[in-house]
């Protein structure tokens, strides 16, 4: 099977269930090891800090959570999914 119809299954073609499950995102180190996970899925309420692209460094609070769209909204600015810490106050 050629890589892009690989991609465009994992990703544009995935059920919801997968959708919701790439939503996830790193814990910073405290909560790391408090809960012996690497990533969580995100929710909304979570406190998040914005590692990449034009808003990084960027502390804020998830508004809306949108699996169809593989989105998340923190306050007024509309993000893709990239990388993020959750309620961590350690930032790289």
């Amino acid at each position: 099977m050629k890589p892009t119809k690989m991609r465009n299954k994992m990703i544009y073609r995935a059920s919801y269930q997968t959708k919701s499950k790439q939503l996830g995102s790193a814990l910073s180190k405290d909560l790391h090891k408090k809960y012996g996970k690497r990533s969580v899925r995100v929710i909304e309420g979570d406190s998040v800090t914005i590692l990449r692209g034009e808003f990084k460094g960027v502390d804020g609070k998830v508004a809306e959570v949108s699996t169809d769209k593989s989105s998340v909204a923190i306050g007024r600015k509309k993000l893709k999914k990239r990388k993020m810490r959750i309620n961590g106050k350690y930032f790289r």
